[in-house]
């Protein structure tokens, strides 16, 4: 795969897909999609421990099961956030396709802008 045919798919965002998101858009400028990114992980990251509590510690299975439910409805959220971001930012196509390369360079294009190079 060359640089210019770069995507990832998103019907699920799994750790891979979140990271390459980020290393596309880290930028000086605008780093929107890879914050809600390194948030969604965090996110689901925690929905994973609060599902180990519940073999941990029986005792409190309602109540991590309660937070892992929570979790999960702030990942979707998180998720659909990630979506309308990238159709808003022409980042994605109608196939759900993340073309990093074009995340790549808008974020180039936003740091040359702010130190007078374009």
């Amino acid at each position: 795969m060359n640089d210019l045919t770069r995507v990832v798919q998103l019907t699920e965002l799994s750790d891979d897909t979140l990271l390459e998101i980020c290393r596309s858009a880290e930028v000086i400028a605008c780093e929107c999609p890879g914050y809600i990114a390194r948030i969604l992980r965090q996110v689901r990251s925690f929905r994973y421990y609060t599902t180990s509590c519940i073999e941990q510690f029986p005792e409190d299975t309602e109540t991590h099961q309660w937070l892992a439910e929570r979790a999960a409805q702030v990942e979707d959220i998180l998720f659909q956030t990630m979506i309308e971001l990238m159709q808003k930012e022409d980042l994605i196509d109608d196939d759900r396709l993340v073309h990093l390369d074009k995340l790549s360079q808008r974020a180039q294009e936003i740091v040359l802008k702010q130190i007078g190079k374009i």
